[in-house]
């Protein structure tokens, strides 16, 4: 197949949305709503009467009940996968093959085989393919990143991150019902779910790579194969250590994140919008508040499908591209006990 090219004087990126739960609904749908180079041109689910009532909300033209339908349109740029976790991969893959874009959720694949296919046939084809990591993307870290980066608290020794909440029972659409909590459906529990967020944080904030990584795991719900707490202990190449705490166990939730280095650290998480920095020498601690992007829902525009767009229409790297996502793929498939 040859590379599909777009016109970057055509008026917009025609979109399909795969997958019509919770994170299509708040997240993507909105955020394409509102970007002025996309356009929603349709929404996806097997359950044929969500795809109609989330088309009819958002004001998008065609619903489908079969990915295969909307992959063989032919008003479709691009696609933004969120389907159940197990399904990434032949998703995106037949996505690719059919000349379309693909975001797709994360974690990218559940088998580290599928990663390397799918970032080898958006190669092969010329297509972005993006893996949908918020973290890098919001401002607060964005800016964390400048301050270790301009060495204002000196080399990293070591960090503590934490994601919590209540788990997807409290949020999806389905409820307890939901595919996350199942096995066969999502390949991981809270590791891909939250942890994987955190592990593409950290390399990125660090700009390292991790050379040692051990997974502790722990089972509140009688679910086999899911795991909903976790702890991760890394090393990184260039020598710092630290701690990911993962759990969907906390209905107050919780989002900090602690860098600690040579002249000071930095406090991220909690405030929605706040870096705390500490200076080691002279005790004095500063609150810095960064500005945040709002859609025009009044919530945080993640930024993801905006970066999607912007890659396509200038042929340019997404911000996490198939290669850099399989990286982090890669450090967790390592860590974790084979079939």
């Amino acid at each position: 197949m040859k590379e599909r090219s777009l016109n970057v004087d055509q008026a917009s990126v025609r979109v399909g949305v795969i997958g019509c739960g919770k994170i299509a609904q708040t997240r993507h749908l909105p955020e394409l709503l509102d970007n002025p180079d996309a356009k929603l041109a349709a929404v996806c689910d097997p359950d044929g009467d969500r795809a109609k009532t989330v088309a009819e909300s958002f004001g998008v033209p065609q619903a489908y009940d079969s990915h295969e339908f909307l992959l063989a349109s032919s008003d479709i740029d691009a696609v933004v996968v969120c389907a159940p976790n197990a399904l990434h991969a032949e998703i995106s893959l037949q996505a690719l093959r059919s000349g379309k874009h693909v975001l797709v959720e994360k974690p990218m694949a559940i088998v580290r085989e599928d990663c390397i296919r799918m970032v080898e046939a958006a190669e092969q084809y010329g297509l972005v393919l993006a893996v949908g990591h918020n973290q890098r993307l919001h401002p607060v870290f964005r800016r964390a990143k400048q301050l270790i980066a301009s060495g204002r608290i000196g080399a990293v020794i070591q960090f503590a991150t934490q994601f919590q909440h209540g788990g997807p029972e409290t949020w999806s659409v389905d409820g307890a019902a939901s595919w996350f909590l199942q096995g066969g459906s999502a390949g991981f529990g809270v590791i891909g779910d939250l942890g994987i967020h955190r592990l593409d944080l950290m390399r990125w904030l660090l700009d390292d790579e991790i050379a040692e990584m051990t997974v502790y795991s722990a089972h509140r719900r009688p679910i086999a194969g899911i795991e909903d707490n976790a702890a991760l202990a890394l090393r990184f190449s260039g020598g710092a250590i630290g701690t990911i705490q993962v759990g969907w166990s906390n209905p107050l939730q919780d989002h900090r994140t602690v860098i600690y280095g040579e002249r000071g650290m930095l406090v991220m998480g909690e405030t929605f919008d706040g870096i705390t920095l500490a200076d080691y020498g002279s005790g004095k601690t500063e609150q810095e508040n960064v500005a945040l992007s709002l859609r025009r829902d009044g919530y945080l525009c993640s930024g993801v499908a905006d970066d999607f767009i912007r890659s396509i229409r200038t042929r340019s790297a997404p911000a996490v591209s198939g290669r850099e996502a399989l990286r982090t793929m890669e450090a967790l498939f390592r860590a974790l006990p084979g079939p």
